[in-house]
């Protein structure tokens, strides 16, 4: 891991002091949060989205099946 040295108010020293805090972690997850994701975290979460609508999916064709069932086939559009 690299070492930087940063500047702060002394205000935000005192803060710092005063609640405990862990710089190097607040300003390293200040910085996590400021950063574009990823390549492997955007296909981690497109994998996560793709396995949640698989799911959806599956939990809700028996009600279109079903709505179709009682009300009929929807219209089509014509052209």
């Amino acid at each position: 891991m690299d070492r930087k040295n940063i500047t702060i108010r002394e205000d935000q020293s005192e803060w710092v002091e005063n609640k405990q805090v862990n710089l190097s972690q607040l300003v390293q997850e200040a910085i996590d949060e400021a950063m574009d994701p990823s390549d492997s975290e955007l296909a981690r979460a497109y994998q996560e989205n793709a396995d949640h609508a698989a799911e959806v999916n599956e939990e809700w064709s028996h009600v279109s099946n079903e709505a179709n069932k009682q009300l009929g086939e929807p219209p089509r559009d014509r052209e």
